[in-house]
Formats: structure tokens, sequence, C-alpha cells
């Protein structure tokens, strides 16, 4: 029997030839079509179903081999790039490793009775992908599921942050503003006070707590008094109760706002709600001891990134883990050039083989010992 490791080696071609396809042919959210369609050309391949088939996801995909009743390991892939950026955020990198380690674990199903899927999910850069997938239930079919996201530091957890975004919009009167200014009901006026109010509320917000806000709109003509306006708002905080509190605050003052300047105020959510990373700690544990054995010591065990992403959603239903691996220079901050270039640099390659190696080593535990399922499922639902 060929061990994770020969079988990778015996996959780097593929593996490194999606890499360079997804890298070099950069596509945003929701445009990821021939990222999908190279996914599928190489799945298929590997003798994967794909289903790419998903309601409302015209750029997602559910690939999936199986070898009867046992242990379902999920391994999640992105691949949508960043508008004007190309992969500065290693998506590029997670789709192949994804790919390598779900077919490495494909080929152990001829050793073990199990299931293997890879979720193809696109858009996590504004957070529709794996909602979408999570919704129409397909996450469900696995017992776990699996990221490696790559960083310029390495920790096994995070705590990935609670995020929802608003749309709010005043709604005044317009009049001239020279001769008849009396006459008008100023929208821009309530969306700087607004704007102005959270600004003296951040000083009452607990440490962690994050409101970002820009003005859309607040007139077209100087001469005239606005009467429509708009702001679009993202708040974040990573403890769920607390959040939930602020984010009524903020839209409260919104709503107060409006009626103080005697407008309205229309509140719509702009992207879907985004969860905190419950993380799994028998995964990690597992994925840890991985880790060392690919001769990767330095990494912290926690860390507050204060980012988000949709994979926190999936760790509220799945058992999960979403492990930050240093796969550029220390000095490359995500969604930069550096990080781009860095990307697709040795060292991103190198350890793209490594993580690859990793994730399917711990797909390969739980399926050599289908008891370690239960201890999962146990950890996730004791917190």
């Amino acid at each position: 029997m060929k061990n994770i490791q020969q079988i990778i080696e015996s996959k780097k071609e593929k593996i490194l030839e999606l890499e360079k396809f997804l890298y070099n042919n950069p596509e945003i959210e929701m445009e990821e079509f021939r990222a999908k369609e190279k996914f599928t050309e190489l799945l298929l391949s590997e003798g994967f179903d794909v289903d790419g088939d998903i309601e409302g996801l015209p750029t997602a995909f559910v690939a999936h081999k199986s070898s009867g009743e046992g242990p379902s390991i999920g391994i999640v892939a992105e691949y949508d790039a960043l508008p004007g950026m190309g992969h500065a955020c290693g998506h590029n990198l997670i789709g192949a490793i994804g790919f390598g380690a779900a077919t490495a674990l494909g080929e152990l199903l001829e050793e073990y009775r199990g299931s293997v899927y890879l979720f193809g999910t696109p858009a996590e850069e504004t957070g529709r992908g794996k909602p979408g997938l999570l919704a129409g239930g397909y996450f469900k079919k696995a017992d776990i599921a699996m990221m490696v996201h790559p960083m310029n530091f390495s920790a096994l957890a995070s705590d990935l942050v609670n995020l929802e975004g608003y749309d709010v919009t005043f709604r005044g009167k317009a009049s001239h503003a020279a001769a008849a200014p009396e006459g008008g009901i100023n929208a821009l006026d309530a969306a700087v006070s607004f704007y102005s109010a959270v600004g003296l509320l951040r000083q009452q917000m607990k440490d962690g707590s994050r409101v970002q806000m820009i003005i859309t709109g607040g007139g077209s003509a100087v001469n005239v008094i606005p009467d429509r306006a708009s702001l679009r708002v993202e708040i974040r905080h990573r403890e769920i109760k607390y959040f939930r509190s602020l984010v009524e605050k903020i839209l409260r003052v919104a709503r107060s706002t409006a009626e103080a300047m005697g407008c309205t105020a229309e509140i719509e959510m702009f992207e879907p709600p985004i969860c905190c990373m419950k993380n799994n700690n028998v995964l990690v544990g597992l994925f840890k001891k991985r880790l060392v054995e690919a001769g990767i010591g330095e990494f912290q065990e926690y860390v507050e990134t204060g980012g988000c992403s949709d994979m926190g959603n999936v760790s509220q239903e799945v058992p999960a883990i979403h492990p930050w691996i240093r796969m550029v220079r220390p000095s490359s901050d995500a969604h930069t050039s550096d990080f781009l270039r860095d990307a697709d640099a040795p060292l991103a390659i190198e350890r793209m083989y490594k993580m690859a190696c990793c994730l399917a080593g711990v797909g390969e535990e739980i399926l050599k010992s289908p008891q370690l399922v239960e201890k999962i499922k146990e950890d996730f639902r004791s917190h």
C-alpha cells in the first residue's frame, strides 16, 4: 500500500497544473467558470463523480468518491480571485491543496471504506459560496470539513469573526438649495449624522469590534437639497452574543437618525452573514501531528486575526478546521502585490504539496480509525 507522501508525489504534475491554471487565469467571485471547468476535468480523470448543478451557484461544484459505508471526509477548495489583484489571497494554492488532498484520499478508498468529498466553493471574498452549499445541504454529506489557508504566519486555529454588511439609504425631499432650502429634507445630512454618531459610539464598543463605513451616494447636484443618500456598513466582532447586540445598536442609530432628521431609512443586507470559527479540537490535534511530521514546527496554537471567512459558517454546522500556514514571506501581507508574487513562488509550491499531504493524512487517520468520528462530533457538540 502506498503512503500519502508517495500518492501526492505521483499527483504532483496534476496539482501543479491546477495551481498554475488558477494563478494565470484569475476569476472574481461568481465568474469562476474556467476554474470550475478545470477542476471538473481533473477530478473526472481521477474517478470522481462531479455535481456541477448547484442551485444559485453556477460556479460551484461537489465532487464525490466512495468505497462504501464509513467515515465521510470533506475537503474544501476555494478559487476566486480579488478584483484587479489576481490571487493576492492565495486561493490558487487553496484550490490546488484541496484537489491534491481529495484525490490522494480517493486512492486510499481502495484500502478503506468511506467517502471523500471535494467542495468547490466560489465567492469566498464576498461570503456567498459556502452559505449557498450549506443551504443546499451539501456539507451535511460529510462528517468533517477541512481546508488550509496560505498566510505569512502559521497557526493551527483562529477566531474568524462574525460579520454582517448593510446598505443604509436615507430618503428625504429635494428642493432648490438656494431659492427654497427650507422646503427640503436633506438626506445627506442624515447620512453624515449617522456616520458621525457611529464614530462616537466606537468609544463604548468592546475591544475587537469593527464598524467600517463608506458613503456610496450623497446627491447629484450641489444646488439641490439631496433627497437620497446612502452608506455601506460592515460590522464585526468575535463573540456572537455581543455581535448581535452591536448590530442591533448600529441599525437602531440609523433609524433614530432618520427620524430625527425627518427622513426615512431603508436597510438592506448586501452580503450573507459570516459566522465566527468553531475550531474542532480533535481535528486540530490530528492536523498538528501531521504538520510536525511534515517538518513545519514553527506555528502558533491560536491567533486572533480580526478576519473572517465563510468557512466559519461551515464550522457552525460541521466539525471543521481552517489552519493558517506560512507559504509566503513574513513581510507579505494578504491582498497585496507582494502576496500575489509570493503565491506562485517556490516556497508556496513546496508547502502546497506538504499541506495536501497534511490534510490527506488527517483524512487517512479517520478512515483508518472510524471511531474518531464520534470523538470529533463530541468535541463539536461540547462548545
